[in-house]
């Protein structure tokens, strides 16, 4: 059960991601890391994420996911568009170079999904949540740092 409920999770968080990455939207600087930790917590809370029978592979595989997620992430969130608007709020959206840096993440994760299943790993399905969160939370991390370059930066009084 948790295999299906994880692949409804990753395609709803991936078609929230497309549309939300491609189109004009508003980002609240306060919640960016909100969502990569929810994802990350969920991915731990469901644990196995390392296959016992094959624990040397699946740990390499699983540094390796979480190692191309940040630096998929990191090329993500440098390529995304984010601007101010005169009334200080932050927005961004996807450029094409978002989309070829997206597509890359699609075959990357695939590939060691593919290579890690050919050597016969079977780690839990929360590995892909891990990586999911690592790749939000870099993308978010360059976004909230290259905003605070921005002119026009509006102090949220707490």
């Amino acid at each position: 059960m948790h295999e299906v409920l994880n692949a409804l999770i990753v395609v709803a968080v991936v078609v929230l991601v497309i549309v939300r990455r491609f189109t004009r939207r508003r980002v609240d600087e306060r919640r960016l890391l909100v969502l990569p930790l929810i994802i990350g917590v969920v991915g731990i809370a469901q644990g196995h994420l390392i296959d016992a029978h094959h624990a040397e592979l699946s740990t390499g595989l699983l540094a390796a996911e979480i190692a191309a997620a940040l630096l998929l992430g990191l090329g993500l969130g440098a390529t995304t568009h984010v601007w101010r608007e005169a009334d200080g709020s932050l927005w961004s959206r996807g450029t094409w170079a978002t989309f070829g840096v997206f597509m890359a993440s699609i075959a990357v994760r695939g590939g060691l999904y593919a290579l890690g299943h050919a050597a016969g790993a079977r780690p839990g399905s929360g590995t892909v949540l891990i990586s999911v969160a690592a790749w939000l939370l870099a993308q978010n991390a360059v976004i909230s740092w290259r905003s605070r370059e921005l002119p026009g930066r509006v102090s949220v009084q707490p």
